[in-house]
């Protein structure tokens, strides 16, 4: 099968600057390091939310024998970067091109300078995904480190204060969370409207657990009545309500990895790229898969779900 990815929908010359800000950010570390000695690693990754969530393990065992600064994207990629108690210093939004040779290797010029290792985890392999290698290996690879089992969250109590806050403030203790995700932009990882809303009906028929819909950055947000809508949350207390619900529900999306590493019951709904390549893991993951990547999103139906979810309450009641 051949897959096309998508481009920016940025206008030209706004995608031109914003791939350009870490020339800023360069200038930031340069002067900020400039008496100090040559030590260190500092690691990239812009983001998203499942691509750190990967590579937090990795970066977090790099951060056990060397002091780690790192470049991010803007939030919620700063966001939860800032949340982690081993990266030392944040520099964002170091944001580039990571196809292009000559980005890469002026940032490894220049920080070379500063830095004893320099780790840029944004592939510049547009076809990553046919490599056999989950992104949690291959961060580990690029750190140096054993690969792990599965993702990482760094969340606080305050993080989980404002979580359950918010669900009392929904009127749920016991609950199962589900992310509607449909994008235009992305198709091809978009399960369709009326699945979600099947599937809706269906965990009605099978259980009393309020069932708290999360449509942060859905194209599509209509839901049924029964249906209780997650609200405006930030990014890491949402995740912190993830590790509050009985069971999870979403597609390749970050949160369903925060799922998986939080040991959260997670049914993936598995759409576009191979499940082996970056699929969420977790030792209470079920991952949906479909019959062959980029295949049409439709064709992985409520009833598949269903399978999954089934296994996943009748394991924990």
């Amino acid at each position: 099968m051949i897959f096309k990815g998508t481009r920016s929908a940025r206008p030209p010359l706004e995608r031109l600057v914003f791939r350009r800000r870490f020339y800023l950010e360069l200038a930031r570390i340069a002067l900020a390091r400039a008496r100090h000695p040559r030590r260190g690693v500092f690691v990239s990754l812009m983001g998203g939310i499942g691509d750190l969530v990967n590579a937090f393990p990795s970066i977090d065992a790099l951060a056990a024998a060397h002091a780690v600064d790192m470049g991010t994207g803007a939030p919620p990629y700063r966001t939860l970067v800032e949340a982690n108690p081993h990266v030392a210093t944040v520099y964002a939004p170091f944001v580039y091109k990571p196809a292009r040779r000559a980005h890469r290797a002026l940032i490894t010029r220049v920080l070379g300078r500063f830095y004893e290792r320099v780790v840029l985890l944004d592939s510049g392999d547009a076809r990553w995904w046919t490599r056999g290698k989950h992104l949690t290996a291959v961060y580990a690879e690029a750190c140096g480190v054993t690969p792990p089992r599965e993702g990482r969250i760094h969340l606080t109590d305050a993080h989980r204060r404002e979580a359950d806050d918010h669900l009392e403030r929904l009127g749920v203790r016991e609950f199962i969370y589900v992310v509607q995700l449909v994008r235009g932009r992305r198709a091809f990882r978009s399960w369709p409207l009326a699945h979600y809303h099947a599937l809706y009906e269906a965990l009605r028929a099978r259980t009393d657990l309020p069932i708290v819909v999360d449509t942060t950055g859905s194209d599509e947000t209509a839901l049924p009545p029964f249906c209780r809508p997650l609200g405006r949350l930030g990014i890491l207390p949402a995740c912190a309500a993830v590790g509050r619900a009985r069971l999870f529900i979403g597609p390749d999306t970050g949160l369903t990895h925060v799922a998986g590493a939080l040991g959260t019951a997670t049914v993936a709904i598995h759409l576009g790229f191979p499940p082996e390549s970056c699929a969420a893991r977790g030792p209470r993951v079920e991952v949906v898969a479909q019959s062959e990547p980029f295949a049409d999103p439709a064709l992985t139906t409520p009833a598949q779900v269903l399978v999954g979810v089934d296994h996943q309450l009748q394991h924990r009641s």
